[in-house]
């Protein structure tokens, strides 16, 4: 895979990070966005030893006018963005509160959806082939109790995705998602601390174990290469066999 310019959205930890490591140490030229300086900064020392090119640039990606100042700022496009950010708040329906619905929706669709016009719009103004990978999730394709708005926004997200390929394949732009299932990481830590859930989880996985940020390394480093030129609105489950059965 050629070295690209790579932005990465919510690469601060869990899988974004561990896409963004790998994407740096692999050669290419990585830019991570979040909003956390903290832990932007800890990416930044775990490869300071490394000869890597990354860029991290500390912003709240549900700042619209902020996003789209860092795009306009951008002297060159992006080879490929691949947008991981998102939240998760945990309710039953009757017990979901306005701000969770607002929160939830802003970013885990809103966000996506900018930065996907953002990136095209940039690319397109320099004439120049991108690709894009959004991230949602199996519970876009199976529910869960007290995850119904989660679940809804993951499906949004893909449809998005389905139908941004009749604007951006012209554009020779590409845009898939990939969907994880349960993963060990910051934001999954307090559900899998509860060992009844745990084991309710593991349960519903046919290869016997709960994801890993690194599962999903290769899939993204795939789409976003040539080798994928032929690959656009696809949805890709890495979800150990989940939504199979």
């Amino acid at each position: 895979m050629k070295n690209q310019r790579v932005l990465v959205a919510g690469g601060s930890r869990g899988i974004g990070k561990a896409i963004a490591k790998s994407l740096a140490l692999n050669g290419h030229r990585v830019v991570v966005i979040a909003r956390n300086q903290t832990q932007l900064n800890d990416l930044r020392t775990q490869l300071h030893e490394e000869s890597v090119n990354l860029e991290i640039v500390a912003m709240d990606l549900t700042d619209r006018p902020a996003i789209r100042a860092f795009f306009e700022s951008q002297s060159e496009p992006f080879d490929s963005m691949i947008v991981t950010a998102g939240i998760a708040r945990h309710r039953e329906l009757p017990d979901i509160l306005d701000q969770d619905l607002d929160d939830t929706i802003e970013m885990n669709v809103i966000v996506p959806i900018l930065c996907t016009r953002a990136f095209s719009q940039l690319a397109i103004q320099h004439e120049r082939k991108g690709s894009i990978v959004l991230f949602s999730s199996q519970l876009a394709h199976v529910g869960a109790t007290a995850r119904s708005v989660y679940c809804a926004s993951k499906a949004a997200i893909e449809g998005f995705s389905r139908g941004a390929v009749a604007d951006l394949s012209r554009h020779h732009i590409r845009i898939n998602t990939i969907c994880p299932t349960f993963t060990e990481t910051e934001m999954t830590r307090e559900a899998l601390s509860d060992q009844a859930f745990r084991r309710s989880v593991e349960a519903n996985i046919p290869l016997g174990r709960l994801g890993q940020p690194e599962d999903c390394i290769g899939i993204c480093q795939l789409l976003i290469s040539d080798q994928a030129e032929m690959i656009t609105g696809a949805s890709i489950k890495v979800d150990g066999g989940w939504t199979a059965l």
